[in-house]
C-alpha cells in the first residue's frame, strides 16, 4: 500500500527479535526473513506495508535470549485512503439545479438530485478534477484529498430561467378554435393549431396571455416556473351566424316550389324547385308561417339557435269552395227529410 509502519521496542537483555504481521484474514507473515539481533535497551524498525486490504492488523514480536523468551502483540488499523465528496450545484439565486451532470476526472459519476446535490463516494487520496455541466455549460474545480473527512465542492451557474406555457383554446360549444392569434405580454407569438393548441417557451414568472379571433378575446394571467409546463384553457365566445332552412313538401311528399316563407310576418322569400329556402336570421323564438295558393297555411312557433336550424313543413291542400257548398246542400236536404 506504500505506507510505512514503524515499530518501537524495549528489551531487558540482549536477544533476537522476530517480527510477524497478522493480516486481516488472520494469517501470520514475517516482516523480514531473519531475526533482529539487539542489545538491552530500546529501538525501532520500519517496514513498508503491503496491500493486504483495509482493516485490523497486528504486529507480534518474539524475543529469544539466554535468559528465556517472550512475546508481545500490538494492534493497528489500516484505513482506506479515500473520502466522500459532496457536490452542490445552485443557480445565481441560490436555488438548487437538479439534473446537472457531475464528472470525476473526466468520467461521469452522478447527477444532482432535487436538492441540487450528489455524493461521489470514496474518492482516493490525491488531486482530482470535478466537472459539472448544466445546460451545455461546464465548470471545473480541482480538489486535493488528503484525509478521510468528507470534502465539499460548490458550483454556481448563471442560468436563464424558462418554462413552457401551453394553451388549449375552445369556443363556447367546446370545439377547438384553429387559427386564433395568441399574444403573450402584448406581443403576437403565433396562432393556435387545428386542435386549438399553442405552446411556447417563456421566461420564468407571470405572463399575460391573450387569444383573439373575429373581434372576440379571451385572456388570463399564467405563472410559469423554470423547467415546467404550465397548462391553461381559454374559451373564446365567437359570433356564430344563425340560419333557418325550411323544406316544404305536400301530403304526398313532393317538393312544393314557390311557397312563401315568413318569420314574424316578415317575408323571407320563396322556396326553390326543390321546395327549400335558407336564410340568415336572428336567434331566438319566432313565428314561422308558410303559405302556398291552394294549400292550408302552416303556422308554428320555432326556437332558432346559433348555427343551422332545419324545419320540415307539410302543406295540406285547401278544400275547394264548391265542394263545401255541396256538402252544405246535402246537409240541408237531410235535415228537411227528417222534419
Amino acid at each position: 500500500m506504500g505506507d510505512m509502519l514503524t515499530v518501537n521496542w524495549s528489551v531487558s537483555h540482549a536477544c533476537e527479535i522476530t517480527f510477524w504481521e497478522v493480516e486481516p484474514d488472520g494469517k501470520r507473515r514475517k516482516f523480514s526473513t531473519g531475526a533482529l539481533i539487539t542489545g538491552a535497551g530500546e529501538g525501532s524498525r520500519g517496514w513498508t506495508l503491503k496491500d493486504y486490504g483495509y482493516g485490523r492488523r497486528a504486529v507480534v514480536a518474539e524475543a529469544v535470549s539466554l535468559w528465556g523468551m517472550g512475546t508481545s502483540e500490538c494492534e493497528y488499523y489500516v484505513l482506506k485512503k479515500a473520502a466522500d465528496v459532496e457536490v452542490k450545484v445552485r443557480d445565481q439565486d441560490g436555488k438548487p439545479l437538479p439534473g446537472a451532470e457531475v464528472q470525476l476526472d473526466g468520467t461521469v459519476v452522478a447527477s444532482t438530485d432535487n436538492t441540487g446535490g450528489c455524493v461521489i463516494p470514496e474518492v482516493e487520496f490525491g488531486e482530482h478534477a470535478i466537472t459539472v455541466t448544466v445546460e451545455g455549460t461546464e465548470q471545473s474545480s480541482r480538489i486535493r484529498i488528503a484525509s478521510t473527512q468528507k470534502q465539499y465542492v460548490d458550483f454556481v451557474f448563471t442560468v436563464e430561467k424558462r418554462g413552457v406555457v401551453h394553451l388549449l383554446l375552445a369556443d363556447q360549444q367546446g370545439n377547438p378554435v384553429e387559427g386564433a392569434d395568441v399574444y403573450i405580454d402584448g406581443f403576437k407569438e403565433g396562432r393556435t393549431s387545428e386542435s386549438g393548441e399553442f405552446s411556447m417557451s417563456v421566461s420564468e414568472g407571470s405572463h399575460y396571455l391573450e387569444a383573439r379571433m373575429q373581434n372576440a378575446t379571451a385572456e388570463t394571467t399564467v405563472a410559469v416556473q423554470r423547467g415546467q409546463t404550465t397548462f391553461t384553457d381559454l374559451t373564446l365566445h365567437l359570433e356564430v351566424d344563425t340560419f333557418i332552412m325550411v323544406m316544404v313538401r305536400d301530403s304526398e311528399g313532393n317538393a312544393v316550389a314557390d311557397a312563401g316563407v315568413y318569420l314574424d310576418n316578415i317575408f323571407l322569400g320563396r322556396t326553390d324547385f326543390g321546395g327549400e329556402l335558407t336564410q340568415k336570421v336572428a336567434p331566438g323564438t319566432h313565428a314561422l308561417r308558410v303559405e302556398k295558393e291552394g294549400a292550408e297555411p302552416f303556422i308554428q312557433d320555432v326556437v332558432l339557435q346559433e348555427g343551422e336550424n332545419s324545419f320540415n313543413v307539410q302543406l295540406a291542400q285547401e278544400a275547394p269552395a264548391y265542394g263545401i257548398l255541396v256538402l252544405l246542400g246535402l246537409f240541408y236536404i237531410l235535415q228537411k227529410r227528417r222534419q
